[in-house]
């Protein structure tokens, strides 16, 4: 019968390493935690070569101090990016006050995080859930129903639909909207299909 192995999380090996070097016997800390010697030093070793890099998890990489500042860099621009594009698409909605902007965020939860339009745009995620439970038209309703199943048809195709093709598949689920409705849905969330080269 093939043994089952055992996946022990970042804490756990910490611990040990710490246990050997209190005990100061790697062989005794081993068999008490009931463990493989080679495990434990093992750990030992990669904890003196990498530091408080070391253990990442399963799938995560090693990354350097370096490289985690990078990482972090990388992520702030991601972020400065999104505001700015926030910024520039909601424009119009910001000089007609807070209504406008609980708008413009409803209409474009498929394509930004909530929370990050609301922190960028001045308001808070309770108010604009309050708003969006008592004061949404249902026109307003429709449409963001609308955009929510253009982009699951539009995710689901790939990125290989356009306008047409999602306009039929929606009539197929009931939706009876023109092509020309999902060009203009597409454009506000952002959808555009991929040219795959051959």
């Amino acid at each position: 019968m093939k043994k089952c192995r055992v996946h022990y999380n970042r804490d756990f090996k910490l611990k040990a390493i710490q246990l050997s070097y209190e005990n100061g016997n790697v062989t005794q800390t081993a068999r008490d935690l009931q463990i493989s010697l080679n495990s434990l030093s093992l750990w030992r070793n990669i904890l003196k070569k990498d530091g408080n890099a070391s253990f990442p998890g399963k799938g995560n990489p090693v990354l350097s101090c370096e490289e985690k500042k990078i990482k972090i860099l990388k992520k702030k621009i991601k972020n400065i990016n999104l505001k700015f594009e926030i910024i520039r698409d909601a424009k119009d909605f910001i000089v007609l006050g807070k209504p406008f902007i609980f708008q413009f965020i409803a209409e474009n939860e498929m394509k930004y995080s909530k929370e990050l339009m609301c922190k960028t745009l001045g308001t808070n995620t309770e108010t604009y859930n309050s708003w969006k439970r008592g004061f949404l038209t249902e026109k307003q309703k429709s449409k963001i129903n609308l955009k929510d199943k253009i982009y699951s048809i539009f995710v689901q195709s790939r990125e290989t639909y356009g306008c047409c093709r999602i306009a039929v598949e929606l009539e197929k689920c009931g939706y009876l909207v023109s092509s020309n409705t999902v060009l203009r849905c597409m454009r506000e969330l952002g959808l555009y299909v991929s040219l795959k080269k051959k």
